[in-house]
């Protein structure tokens, strides 16, 4: 465990994450907390738990944390463990796969150690994985930040598969999410979701635990104007399922009717895992440059950007970092969830490969439209999204619960929540 502080006085709040955060973690849902806790560390003295992992760059991000968090505290990754032997528990009913691999008791300890030496008013969980911790927490009061919820998305995935064993992998993996999100959530004093579509799953299967939209932020660019750009552009973790399956779909099915329509496009993919690239690739004017410095350079440079998520749930931060770039987005209505977007207003959407390709090349073609596009979503985004207004509906709904008190007691629950509602 490696532990760093810096005196402040604000109230003291501690933070649980399964990964490092910053800029540039290669994580949509990473940078967006990070920037949202920078904000709430004017209000709080934020003392920072994770595992000591991220998808890219760990020690720059233990740096940008040390900036403005009180103290910043990492926990060694537990050992591996076979992963047909992680799939053989989760089918006989235990956690899901990508909980396991993060179950530590040294976890379990650092925070109780933490909370208590820190005096912490309260406790930010985000990230589902990091759910079988709340308990660490003793009787300080507690916040599930769920950011993605996985009974919701692993549905999505599994509706989506193919081929039998496809489809029992992912039922179980659902089932195994579900019972987890279940289990875990029922014992935090508050729920955090993105998305109305999630807040109101969360309230129908958990309507005793109190839950709030935070909506989803970014920072706006200055510019009124871009360039019209020379690309398709598409961003994500290629570490997520979600991403994986919609580039295959993309490449596979979109791709080639985009191109029959407008053979000098190109499209170009960028972040974390990016798939190497192919002399066919090549050929068919598609460009792997994997993990980019610079995202917003990338949707500057784009003509326009797509999400095409066939499943997956919260709020897609890729549509928004597009959008509050002013780059006119292409995307299935999975990735205008939480955004309060409209199609053929800021954005497109398309939801079959054939629409999807027309959507694009009608953009290519259109510039005007695309320019409309542009600015409608970035007049959007800064008007609804910000981070102000983010960290400000955080901050009240923490000074809420502390002066509520928590739920839980050492022996169980108390009939607390319904004041939070």
């Amino acid at each position: 465990m490696k532990r760093e502080t810096i005196a402040l006085t604000r109230p003291p709040l501690v933070v649980v994450a399964p990964w490092v955060y910053h800029l540039r973690c290669g994580m949509g849902g990473g940078v967006l907390c990070f920037r949202m806790l920078k904000d709430l560390s004017a209000h709080y003295a934020i003392h920072w738990i994770s595992f000591d992992v991220t998808v890219n760059d760990v020690e720059a991000g233990k740096a940008a944390l040390r900036e403005f968090c009180a103290s910043v505290t990492t926990v060694a990754v537990p050992p591996r463990t076979a992963r047909w032997r992680l799939r053989s528990r989760q089918l006989l009913g235990g956690a899901p796969v990508a909980a396991q691999v993060m179950s530590s008791p040294e976890m379990a300890a650092t925070i109780g150690k933490v909370v208590r030496q820190t005096g912490a008013v309260a406790a930010l969980f985000q990230f589902p994985p990091v759910a079988q911790y709340l308990d660490a927490a003793g009787a300080v009061p507690t916040i599930m930040d769920t950011q993605d919820l996985c009974m919701v998305s692993m549905f999505r995935k599994w509706r989506k598969a193919s081929g039998f064993v496809r489809r029992l992998i992912d039922a179980s993996t659902w089932y195994a999410w579900t019972r987890y999100e279940m289990r875990h959530y029922a014992k935090a004093d508050l729920m955090l979701a993105l998305s109305d579509t999630d807040a109101g799953v969360l309230r129908a299967f958990l309507p005793d635990v109190p839950c709030a939209v935070s909506p989803v932020a970014s920072e706006v660019s200055s510019r009124a104007q871009r360039d019209a750009g020379s690309y398709v552009a598409m961003v994500g973790n290629f570490h997520h399922p979600p991403n994986v399956d919609g580039l295959r779909w993309l490449i596979d099915e979109v791709w080639p009717q985009v191109r029959a329509r407008a053979p000098i496009a190109e499209l170009h993919v960028a972040g974390p895992q990016c798939p190497a690239a192919t002399q066919v690739m090549e050929a068919r004017g598609i460009r792997m440059l994997g993990f980019v410095d610079d995202v917003d350079a990338f949707f500057d440079g784009a003509a326009l950007s797509v999400c095409p998520y066939r499943f997956g749930g919260g709020v897609k931060i890729k549509v928004l970092e597009a959008l509050a770039r002013g780059c006119p987005v292409v995307t299935t209505a999975l990735g205008t969830e939480g955004l309060s977007v409209s199609d053929g207003v800021h954005l497109a959407v398309a939801n079959d490969s054939q629409a999807f390709a027309e959507a694009i090349v009608k953009l290519l073609n259109d510039p005007a439209l695309a320019s409309r596009f542009g600015e409608a979503g970035r007049a959007h985004i800064q008007t609804g999204f910000s981070f102000h207004n983010k960290t400000m509906h955080l901050k009240g709904a923490i000074e809420q619960l502390v002066q509520v008190g928590c739920r839980r007691t050492p022996t169980g629950t108390a009939p607390k929540a319904q004041a939070l509602l």
